[in-house]
């Protein structure tokens, strides 16, 4: 038989072998194919295929004699100073190892400095951060659709915007961005493709999580007119009622959702709680969860009583209705719009509307941080800066976060241990610490002191593969 090698995860323990074996059955004439894991990696095309259930023994004793135990290779880190996001300690002069993909040691630094090691001792180093509200796929050029993103979905289709999404997860990961939570406004699933990409090696970029199609009662977050109703497709999933949104969940899913978002009240009609929970509860029984853009105090009411995960943007929410997220354990991702973020689209618009709009923002959230709500970075990044790139867009939100009194630890906390609590992968990645994810980033100035410092990242690496280093850019 012919024999085509192939392979999964060159993290896992595997064998050695040839590229290419030739083996014949007793017969000598039939052939088939088989597959056997691989120490390195394939082309991704060629890791969806499964091994052949059976193989005969004189077969498997002339693979064997080809077959090599595969070593698997450390990478050893020297930190200079460790920070733990969690809760705002520091670590001194840490060696850390990684082995396939993980930590597997963290401990005083001993032993001597060579070749082998990577040299961080003058820099600070923390794990990967996250950003829990993103759109890759969405690019708000005002050259071409004047800063209008309804304008942006008719211009561009899908295919073109997963092109503009390659780019901006790049640029994400490369300044430090190890997870980015997408949460749509992707055409017709543009973020999936851009994941799968990601996951199967073809692209660099962040572990991603995505919604798919934003659900949402009729229009949306558009105002269509009669003559073209469907315009608002497929950006939006319109479903309204229990049966429409439970067929827009179960659809989402099975298009390659992690998880669900929904509009609550962008028009005049609002979700009611149990819309909202048919949503949570079809989640629920698919192992996620949902996700609501609130901006009336009514719909966060409505989605926190129909047992959302997070509230999304939420300026117009008082102390009682935080009591209520926090009391419910519902996470806040707030894009805390900086002034200038606002203006981005038309810097010719007076600025006075969009100062308001920042100074509610900046006022929620100072209210929420006070009470001790779950607080989670997110920046709805949206626009387009072909010179600074998306993550710089990204960071603009910080300004709004030190604006509200938000102490550097807690910021850095919520774009990374309480991130990783939103996303339900606290025991994968999220810190640093052995046998998790080795997500891991560096610096040269001390973010605990100002998280401006964040800009500075030069260090990346992403499940234990090196995407920069110091003087790679």
């Amino acid at each position: 038989m012919h024999m085509w090698v192939s392979g999964k995860n060159p993290s896992s323990n595997c064998l050695r072998v040839l590229p290419v074996i030739i083996l014949y059955d007793n017969s000598g004439v039939s052939a088939r194919r088989t597959r056997f894991e691989l120490n390195f990696q394939p082309p991704p095309i060629f890791r969806s295929h499964q091994p052949s259930a059976r193989m005969k023994f004189p077969h498997l004793l002339l693979l064997l004699l080809f077959a090599i135990p595969a070593q698997a290779q450390d990478t050893v880190i020297r930190a200079g100073t460790i920070i733990h996001p969690q809760d705002g300690s520091v670590s001194i002069d840490q060696k850390i190892t990684v082995t396939n993909g993980r930590i597997t040691a963290i401990e005083d630094w001993s032993g001597s400095m060579d070749d082998s090691v990577t040299d961080l001792s003058d820099r600070f180093v923390m794990t990967g951060l996250f950003d829990a509200h993103s759109h890759m796929a969405l690019v708000v050029d005002k050259r071409y659709d004047g800063g209008n993103y309804y304008v942006t979905g008719l211009l561009n289709p899908t295919a073109y915007r997963a092109v503009q999404g390659v780019a901006n997860a790049r640029n994400m990961l490369e300044s430090g961005f190890t997870v980015i939570r997408d949460i749509g406004n992707n055409g017709n699933y543009a973020d999936v493709a851009i994941k799968k990409g990601i996951d199967e090696g073809f692209i660099p970029g962040p572990h991603m999580e995505t919604s798919g199609r934003i659900i949402a009662p009729f229009g949306a977050q558009f105002h269509l007119q009669p003559e073209k109703p469907g315009l608002g497709n497929p950006e939006y999933f319109f479903a309204d009622g229990v049966v429409e949104i439970m067929k827009a969940v179960r659809e989402n899913l099975h298009f390659g959702a992690t998880f669900i978002k929904l509009v609550i009240d962008d028009q005049r009609y609002i979700y009611s709680v149990e819309e909202i929970r048919t949503a949570v509860r079809e989640a629920e029984l698919a192992g996620t969860y949902v996700s609501a853009h609130c901006w009336t105090e009514q719909g966060a009411r409505n989605a926190i009583a129909a047992g959302v995960r997070s509230i999304e943007h939420g300026p117009n929410m008082p102390d009682e209705v935080l009591q209520m997220a926090k009391d419910a354990g519902v996470f806040l991702v707030g894009t805390e719009f900086t002034t200038a973020g606002l203006a981005w689209a038309d810097p010719t618009a007076d600025i006075s509307a969009f100062e308001a709009e920042h100074l509610q923002f900046v006022d929620r959230l100072r209210r929420a941080y006070a009470l001790d709500l779950k607080i989670v970075y997110g920046s709805d990044a949206v626009f387009f800066d072909a010179e600074k790139g998306r993550a710089y867009e990204s960071f603009d939100v910080l300004h709004s976060w030190r604006e509200a009194g938000v102490s550097n630890a807690d910021q850095l906390k919520a774009m990374t241990s309480t991130a990783a609590d939103l996303m339900g992968m606290s025991d994968e990645r999220g810190a640093l610490a052995v046998g998790l994810r080795a997500d891991i980033i560096a610096m040269p100035a001390n973010p605990l002191d100002d998280t401006n410092a964040l800009y500075n990242i030069d260090y990346v690496m992403k499940d234990g593969t090196v995407y920069r280093h110091p003087g790679s850019h």
